[in-house]
């Protein structure tokens, strides 16, 4: 036996030998002008005179797939252009009315497309900058199962393909073109769904799609006759397809998918105009690289970043863009769209279809398409969008222009915030790392932000529960400021309750390195110091931000977290010790103040409080209101819907709870946009103006922020002032 394994080994070795030689002596009989390189010339000529040469096989090969492709694009361009042609019987099939897809299908990657945005079967994403023309999105290699094309356009004659007009797919010589208005046309004539088309592919259409089945083949496509594709597949495909959707090659960089019909198995540094151009039908034109470029460069891309956050607020799709992530990755694809579109508001309507598209293939919700519209026609969203022949007013910025509009001092402008701190509603915390939790805290005073070592500075806040027992959920009702380094405090209340080392003052108000004063286009009180390098904002009513400069990386402590830009170690003491708490509800108690006294038997676990569908529906109509949709993206409204239902499960006034989450949201919504919404209405939310100086009532203000007079007085014209009742005057 041992001799046999070791003839058998002695044989393979001098095999291998032999076929590297003769591959060897193959590739040293190449004749010049046959080697397999760009630009290979198929004709009959040439390939005459290759006859003797040693890869003559792989020659002929290419050039049968050259010829496939060449026939396809011809075949292609016939149908598009109407051209007559030859054309085999046609075999249509009617089926039942309410058909429903009878494939048993595994899918194994799709690639989906949307706007000028494909998504290829390996999950790599990239934007058509070519011109309106049509394109292969997926080809079979051997380019007779399937092929599929789409026809893309541009609005208002633009020079970028952001539109998906019509979609062609082949499949064994079948060819089924399917366009706007979910008409779908087989050789030229126009048909109902359901149908079976040449034995080969089923047609059949739902509420939202048309999908075009053709299972013996392995493929899907669903049709939404926007203008939204997905092309599924199955295991047969993988390294077996090319086109814009990919290689299905499980490699989804750029160089693993960029390909072309001479570079079907990917090309190195072929760049994405060049690989949408690379699979275009011949006579269009595009632009080229340096105009793409120049278009981007010239972009508003705070503007557009504003209206890709729009696309993400669109009703109904909340639950969709739970996370951070995937809503970023769809900003930073929306913003490539809209920084090549000509016509703004449809190429909005197409980027809420690819995210509601997109949503349904990840979490089973369908929104409808005429929801969506209805949405984007709202006045708040179409009065944001440039209207045609808008002149844009020049501001001419004066003296006037560049003073202190609230009394803030000159160095406050030189303030450079690198982390802030949100406490707000009822015990939410939004840590300077960016860590949101609940801190379950009680009717007592804790400190929220302060260097380590209590130096420097230190920012305490001061809880009220809604009942004496606890039972129901606290809140922020005072937030105190102390300069240690200078031995400064500041106290902030309800209003413009404005405490200064022990006295009241009015506003603005400076000393030597604190300043004090309320901006009244906000409703905010500021109390800066620029010495210590912290800002402190208050709302006058629950939410409090905590803005630190960068001298404090590292160096903070408090329910505010550490930061140190990681969000893992967020749970801190004053000291260290031994055992860490486990959560941030333990950690928050072991903060209270000694002086604190609290029977903590008395108070309820608001883990036990389940929130009931009418507190969802409540805070998700608030939260979800169309002011809000500039900033979704950078703040994904699940989320505080989430801890605005949880307030309410435990808020014995559930309208102040709701509105407490929804004032912190839109304050970080303007901190996130840099503008201010007006999203305050007299029957949404309304900020109670009494505790703004009584709102200027001279007698009575009733929240929020009636004016009244007591008995014997009339109101005066201006709504504020009180007169005496004298009869035959009055």
């Amino acid at each position: 036996m041992r001799l046999l394994a070791l003839t058998l080994l002695l044989f393979a070795c001098v095999f291998a030998v032999n076929k590297k030689r003769r591959r060897e002596r193959q590739d040293e009989n190449v004749l010049p002008g046959c080697e397999l390189v760009d630009g290979f010339k198929c004709k009959r000529r040439t390939l005459n005179k290759c006859k003797e040469s040693s890869n003559i096989k792989q020659l002929r090969k290419y050039c049968f797939a050259m010829s496939g492709h060449d026939s396809m694009m011809e075949e292609l361009q016939n149908i598009f252009e109407n051209s007559e042609r030859p054309r085999k019987a046609r075999m249509i099939e009617a089926l039942e009315t309410g058909y429903v897809s009878q494939a048993s299908f595994k899918e194994a990657g799709s690639c989906s497309i949307g706007g000028g945005t494909i998504r290829t079967f390996d999950n790599y994403t990239h934007t058509l900058t070519a011109g309106p023309c049509t394109y292969a999105l997926a080809i079979d290699r051997s380019i007779s199962d399937l092929v599929v094309y789409g026809v893309f356009d541009s609005y208002k004659d633009g020079r970028f393909a952001n539109r998906l007009k019509e979609v062609a797919v082949y499949v064994q010589r079948t060819s089924l073109v399917l366009g706007e208005d979910y008409d779908i046309n087989y050789q030229g004539i126009g048909y109902d769904a359901p149908a079976r088309i040449n034995k080969h592919m089923v047609v059949w259409q739902d509420d939202h799609y048309i999908y075009a089945e053709a299972e013996e083949f392995g493929v899907i496509l669903r049709w939404d006759p926007a203008g939204q594709l997905k092309i599924a597949v199955d295991e047969r495909y993988r390294n077996d397809v090319m086109g814009l959707c990919g290689m299905f090659n499980s490699d989804s960089t750029s160089d693993g998918e960029h390909n072309s019909l001479k570079y079907a198995y990917g090309k190195d540094d072929m760049s994405a105009h060049d690989f949408g151009k690379a699979w275009a039908l011949a006579g269009c034109y595009h632009v080229p690289d340096s105009s793409v470029e120049e278009r981007e460069r010239n972009c508003d891309r705070n503007y557009m970043t504003r209206l890709c956050s729009v696309t993400h607020a669109a009703p109904g799709l909340v639950n969709c863009l739970r996370d951070k992530e995937i809503a970023r990755r769809y900003q930073e694809e929306c913003l490539k769209n809209l920084c090549l579109c000509d016509e703004l508001d449809s190429c909005l309507y197409t980027e809420t279809l690819r995210i509601s598209n997109n949503c349904y293939d990840r979490i089973g919700q369908k929104v409808a398409n005429d929801n969506l519209r209805a949405y984007l026609d709202n006045d708040q969203i179409q009065n944001f969008l440039p209207q045609d022949y808008q002149e844009v007013p020049t501001a001419t910025i004066g003296p006037d222009n560049l003073e202190s509009a609230h009394g803030e001092p000159e160095s406050y402008y030189s303030f450079v915030p690198a982390a802030s701190c949100y406490v707000y509603g009822h015990n939410h915390i939004q840590t300077f790392d960016g860590v949101n939790y609940q801190s379950d805290a009680h009717g007592c005073t804790y400190p929220l932000a302060l260097r380590s070592g209590i130096q420097d500075f230190a920012i305490y806040g001061t809880y009220v529960a809604e009942q004496s027992s606890g039972e129901l959920a606290s809140s922020l009702m005072y937030v105190s400021f102390f300069d240690i380094k200078n031995r400064k405090r500041v106290q902030l209340g309800q209003g413009l309750e404005v405490n200064f080392e022990g006295k009241s003052v009015p506003l603005p108000y400076n000393s030597e390195f604190v300043s004090i004063w309320h901006n009244t286009e906000e409703n905010q009180i500021y109390v800066y110091d620029f010495d210590v390098g912290v800002e402190l904002r208050w709302d006058g009513e629950s939410v409090a931000k905590i803005s630190v400069d960068n001298r404090y990386h590292g160096k903070t402590k408090g329910l505010c977290g550490t930061y140190n830009d990681n969000d893992k170690d967020e749970i801190n003491l004053l000291k260290k010790t031994r055992l860490t708490p486990s959560t941030y509800q333990i950690m928050v108690q072991e903060w209270k103040l000694p002086s604190c006294g609290f029977n903590a038997d008395a108070y309820s676990d608001p883990a036990q409080c389940r929130p009931s569908l009418e507190d969802y529906d409540t805070c998700r109509r608030a939260l979800t209101d169309v002011k809000f949709s500039f900033c979704v993206t950078d703040l994904p409204a699940i989320h505080f819907i989430e801890r605005c239902e949880k307030d309410l499960c435990r808020c014995h006034d559930d309208e102040a709870c709701k509105c407490e989450i929804v004032s912190a949201y839109a304050q970080m919504c303007e901190d996130a946009i840099g503008s201010a919404l007006n999203w305050r209405s007299a029957d949404f939310c309304p900020k109670n103006m009494c505790l703004f100086d009584n709102n200027g009532c001279k007698h009575i203000c009733t929240p929020p922020g009636v004016c009244s007079c007591e008995p014997g007085f009339s109101l005066g014209a201006d709504g504020k002032s009180c007169l005496v009742d004298i009869e035959g005057y009055n």
